[in-house]
Order: structure tokens, then C-alpha cells, then sequence
């Protein structure tokens, strides 16, 4: 079991200053949402263990310290490293924000300071998740109704909420990218991402496999290419004129 979770989690080790790197620099696009859909409403009736711990409130730690030095991948190496790690979590520093991350929820916090608790004290009793007070009515995310691109209004703003920020924005909002951001189109017009036709258009020939020689967003970040619909839908706003 426990080699079966670090097989699963563990990536190739970065340092903890690459993991700062802007992301286009290096290649990658780092983020919680494209990561595995592990939600602590998973574990909900399991007993907190380092195996809850490395799932949901340390997976995206994982991602950077699965090997090296400061690796995160054991018990024992968690606790040795507990005053510094609790100490970054509760300041929010990581997982880091200039790369893409959310900080923890209340509840994954609370189950990574209960395990290291549980642990510090040798406790016997220990608690299931969904009995601490951070965690308590854990629900699975309601599923989002499926959008009709084909009748969808085209302006800026619906390609913004249905197209970008479950694709593109984790990355490339002001607060996360060095370079290119796409939450304002002024923004777009002004790296001129846009041109008369789609298909002179970098930000559509970008997402569409094959038509330009980086392709979004990445396979390594485990987030979905755009559907058809959605390049379809990209498609038509910008050849009506992209306007807000």
C-alpha cells in the first residue's frame, strides 16, 4: 500500500527553489487543478494516516518534494521536517501561489496538524476525518450542468468562465504569470494573441493539437485539452470579432 501511494504520487524531484521558476521558463504548468480530483470528502469515513495526509493535504507538496534532500515522501520524513512545513502551510507560502497553487483548505490543514499531532503524542484513539471540526459535512463538489456552446452568448466573459479558468487561468492570471495573462482582454490584444481569423490567432492555434509547436494546456498537467465544442466555440468568438 504505502509503495503503491509514492509510486502514484511521486514525480520528478524539483528543488524548492524550481519550484518557484516561472512556469513558461521552465516548461511546466504546475497546478492544484491539474492534479488528481483527491478530495478530503474522499477519505471522509477513513481514520487520519500519513496515507490521507499524502493524498489530500500534501499531494501537491509531493509534487515537488517527492525525492532530493527535502523530500516529503515518508512518515519519518514529514515529522523531521514538521516545525517548517506546518510553519509554511499556516503562512501560506506553500504550496507556492507564483506557481500555480492554492493554499490549503481549513480541513487539509486541520488533517495534516492532526496527523502530526497523533503521531507527536503516540495516540491510540485517533479520529476519523469527517470528525474534525474543519472538516465536518464533507460533500463531494456538486457536478457542473454541461454547457451548450452551441447556443452560448459569444462574448469575452463566457469564454473566461466556461473555456479559461478551468483550462488556462490557474496559470496565467496576473497573480501567477510572468508573461502571458488571459483573464483581461486587454491583456490578449496587447500580446496581440488575437488576429483577424482563428486561425492566424495564437491563442486559438495554441490549444489546437498539431497546428503550433507548443501545444495547451500541457500534458504533464493533467488538465483536459479543449473539447471540441470548446475550440469550436473559440473559434467563432474570434472570428465574429472577439469582443467583450
Amino acid at each position: 500500500m504505502k509503495k503503491t501511494l509514492l509510486i502514484s504520487l511521486a514525480i520528478a524531484g524539483f528543488t524548492l527553489t524550481g519550484c518557484s521558476y516561472a512556469l513558461e521558463e521552465v516548461g511546466l504548468f504546475k497546478t492544484s487543478d491539474g492534479l488528481p480530483k483527491v478530495g478530503a470528502f474522499q477519505f471522509a469515513d477513513q481514520k487520519v494516516s500519513f496515507e490521507v495526509v499524502a493524498s489530500v493535504s500534501m499531494r501537491t507538496c509531493l509534487e515537488c518534494h517527492a525525492t532530493g534532500n527535502r523530500s516529503m515522501n515518508t512518515a519519518e520524513k514529514v515529522l523531521a521536517q514538521k516545525d517548517s512545513i506546518l510553519g509554511a502551510v499556516n503562512k501560506e507560502s506553500m504550496p507556492p501561489r507564483s506557481s500555480g497553487y492554492k493554499p490549503l483548505t481549513a480541513c487539509e490543514k486541520q488533517i495534516l496538524e492532526t496527523w502530526i499531532e497523533d503521531q507527536t503524542h503516540n495516540r491510540i484513539e485517533v479520529q476519523k476525518v469527517k470528525d474534525l471540526p474543519a472538516c465536518a459535512g464533507l460533500e463531494a463538489p456538486k457536478a457542473k450542468p454541461k454547457t451548450d456552446f452551441k447556443t452560448l452568448e459569444l462574448s469575452f466573459e463566457n469564454l473566461k468562465t466556461e473555456i479559461l479558468a478551468p483550462k488556462c487561468l490557474s496559470c496565467h492570471t496576473t497573480e501567477t504569470a510572468k508573461k502571458t495573462v488571459l483573464e483581461d482582454l486587454e491583456h490578449i490584444n496587447a500580446k496581440e494573441l488575437i488576429k483577424e481569423t482563428a486561425e492566424d490567432s495564437l491563442l486559438y492555434k495554441i490549444v489546437v493539437p498539431g497546428m503550433y509547436k507548443r501545444f495547451m494546456p500541457p500534458t504533464r498537467t493533467g488538465i483536459a485539452p479543449l473539447t471540441a465544442d470548446e475550440l469550436d466555440y473559440l473559434k467563432r468568438w474570434i472570428d465574429s470579432g472577439a469582443k467583450y
